[in-house]
């Protein structure tokens, strides 16, 4: 039997009657869920004053809590800096995050300065409080330090510390002034203001650049303190922090500055937050973004070799007044399913009860607004109770990725540099990279090729997409995989440039690069169309003109004659290069042909499947048993074909109990919005 750690986000208000907060929890643990996350942890409006933090009615909930078995998650630092560390009355101007671009731009939920001493000694000062008074109570499982971290300003505490962090990157102020094509005497002369103006990033990119590596640098250093700082109060319990999820692949990167590579590495617990169908997404037609999207801090946590959790997973509406929002209990049941086949250890949904003010009034929830459970708290209780029932799911791991797709973020910074920060397709030219493999059935992983590790070096396939930056230290790392056996494969104007933003003066992609690829580039062009078989097709974005090396082979060539697709082998492995940023016609659906050349280079191993494309798969695999998740986001009846199961396996569904014996090649029907699980022994 499986005791998976499940439930759901609690919101502690000022106006719920303790016979309310009894009941609303009883019918949590009623349902199953066995993990809770309370917040606000301070109660201000129980206090005398308001430099008082009082903890009475958390304390309540931890004593219900403790009597229907739950235990609870405490987050200390969410989303209103006044409900927590931060009392308006001791808030003056100075400590007030600046954005150069003005308040409306800044997407941060709270507005204290986190770089600032003073409310870095609030911060300390209420975890110091709230700790030591809460943290021996029974039903406490550990602290959420920071939820949905990121961090923007541009006040003079941070610039201050910009300018030691370029010391320490450079050293000498001559070392900038030589790499950044200035005429600095020392480095707190550096002011970041000015760094977009036209000349300065026709000369170089870096004074851009570096600023923006800070900012994900500083929030991972904000997030280490308060890491330490809780630590410090605490030793036993774990920590959890949360990543804005998905972080990377948002339309402009710079606003949230979180590099999830990197502030994965800091707390015990990794948490991601979810929200599918809010703020203009909605990824029922395109389950492959959903998968993406759901996937990326799942493998930031599991790269940093850290727990997993989901600590928030959209319920329901965002507000009163946004149609398109709404989460039917098989959206949310389907989303709770490809979270955990990411390999999500502990699930917390966002939230139990609607929000009764704010602006999202009316919004989320597992339930009516008197608190009773509606349909889709019903789903999920039936969902949980076929979780707790298969021991696979008590000790299990996502399925070792076939292929991995290769990224980082100063790669995402590089290329948007490039495009002056506006209209970035990066992210887009990624998701048809990931659908490619997403819609062949394959597991799909990511990691960032700038701390590529042993198990990276065994994935059968790397893809770089968009790699437009590349370090001499990454290429020799990723030369290293490719003659150990590894397929890499790369697209687009690949090491245009490198870690100081500077063209390779022997030719793209570099000496080092181009020996493995076996091509170097001439010339560039576009608008113009390369042919796979009989096939006219256009060349995304833009080509390049490329010359090959011998022993390369050329898989398909441009209009003119000059390569397109480029295969060449290196030691044990190959490489396959594609000359334009292929990805976008891929997540168009813009040409079969393309996806089957591509695919036609891969190894032929592991499960074979062939499916609709709006069939989801993932698979997940404990010590003695594999299950296969499938849903059906279609409107209409799918059958999915599956091959290379061993002969003699009995795959049972655990929703029907039904029985299949593996064939040759096995069908699997699913009707319209269906999800099945399928167990096997391995």
């Amino acid at each position: 039997m499986s005791n998976y750690l499940f439930g759901a986000v609690y919101i502690i208000e000022q106006d719920y009657t303790d016979e309310e907060m009894y009941r609303d929890i009883k019918n949590m643990a009623n349902a199953g869920y066995n993990l809770i996350t309370l917040w606000p942890v301070t109660n201000p409006w129980l206090a005398k004053s308001s430099h008082e933090w009082n903890f009475d009615a958390t304390r309540k909930v931890l004593d219900i809590c403790q009597s229907v078995n739950i235990k609870a998650i405490l987050q200390l630092f969410g989303q209103n800096q006044a409900q927590e560390f931060m009392p308006d009355s001791a808030l003056t101007a100075e400590m007030e995050i600046h954005d150069e671009y003005g308040d409306i731009v800044n997407e941060n939920c709270y507005w204290a300065n986190l770089n600032h001493s003073v409310v870095r000694e609030y911060l300390d000062g209420y975890f110091r409080a709230a700790i030591t008074y809460l943290k021996d109570h029974p039903a406490v499982f550990g602290w959420d330090m920071f939820n949905e971290a990121h961090f923007r300003s541009d006040d003079q505490w941070t610039i201050a510390l910009y300018q030691e962090w370029l010391k320490k990157k450079y050293g000498a102020i001559e070392k900038l002034n030589y790499d950044w094509y200035r005429r600095y005497e020392n480095f707190s002369q550096v002011r970041p203001i000015k760094r977009h103006s036209a000349y300065v990033i026709w000369s170089s990119l870096l004074p851009e650049l570096d600023y923006e590596r800070f900012r994900a640098d500083n929030l991972t250093d904000i997030c280490k303190w308060l890491y330490d700082t809780a630590k410090k109060y605490d030793p036993l319990h774990p920590i959890i922090l949360d990543g804005t999820s998905g972080q990377i692949i948002a339309p402009q990167i710079t606003l949230r500055n979180n590099d999830e590579f990197s502030t994965a590495r800091i707390p015990d617990i990794y948490g991601a937050t979810f929200y599918p169908k809010s703020w203009g997404k909605n990824y029922k037609e395109t389950p492959w973004t959903a998968s993406m999207y759901f996937s990326i801090p799942a493998w930031a946590a599991h790269k940093a070799r850290k727990h997993y959790f989901v600590n928030e997973l959209q319920t329901h509406t965002q507000s009163a007044l946004t149609p398109g929002s709404e989460v039917s209990p098989f959206e949310l049941t389907s989303w709770i399913l490809m979270c955990i086949f990411t390999g999500a250890q502990g699930f917390q949904l966002w939230r139990w009860r609607p929000f009764l003010h704010g602006y999202q009034v009316t919004g989320r929830g597992l339930t009516r607004f008197d608190g009773s459970p509606n349909e889709r708290s019903e789903a999920v209780a039936n969902l949980l109770k076929l979780i707790n029932s298969n021991d696979v799911f008590g000790s299990f791991k996502p399925e070792k990725p076939f292929v991995k797709i290769g990224m980082s973020y100063d790669i995402r910074l590089y290329f948007d540099s490039l495009l002056k920060w506006k209209d970035s397709f990066w992210a887009k030219n990624l998701e048809g990279w990931y659908r490619l493999f997403w819609e062949a059935g394959k597991s799909i992983g990511f990691t960032d090729i700038s701390d590529l590790d042993d198990d990276d070096m065994r994935t059968p396939v790397l893809v770089l997409p968009s790699a437009i930056r590349i370090s001499e230290a990454e290429a020799r790392r990723l030369t290293r995989y490719v003659e150990g056996g590894g397929i890499l494969v790369a697209d687009g104007r690949m090491a245009a440039i490198n870690e100081k933003a500077a063209a390779p003066s022997e030719g793209i992609p570099g000496e080092i690069l181009s020996n493995l690829f076996g091509l170097r580039e001439i010339d560039v062009s576009s608008g113009e169309y390369f042919i796979i078989g009989a096939r006219r097709i256009p060349a995304p974005y833009m080509n390049q003109k490329l010359e090959v090396f011998d022993g390369a082979e050329v898989l398909a060539k441009m209009e003119d004659g000059t390569p397109a697709v480029v295969v060449h082998k290196k030691g044990e492995g190959r490489t396959l290069y594609i000359n334009s940023f292929m990805g976008l016609l891929i997540q168009q659906d813009a040409c079969r042909e393309v996806s089957n050349l591509i695919l036609s280079q891969m190894p032929k191993q592991g499960i074979s499947v062939q499916k609709g494309q709006r069939v989801h798969l993932s698979f997940i695999e404990s010590d003695s048993k594999k299950a296969m998740l499938a849903i059906n986001f279609s409107d209409s009846a799918e059958t999915i074909k599956v091959a290379n199961i061993a002969a003699g396996k009995k795959l049972f569904e655990i929703f029907s109990g039904e029985s299949n014996a593996v064939e040759a090649e096995t069908e699997l029907r699913l009707s319209a919005c269906e999800a099945k699980i399928y167990i096997w022994d391995k």
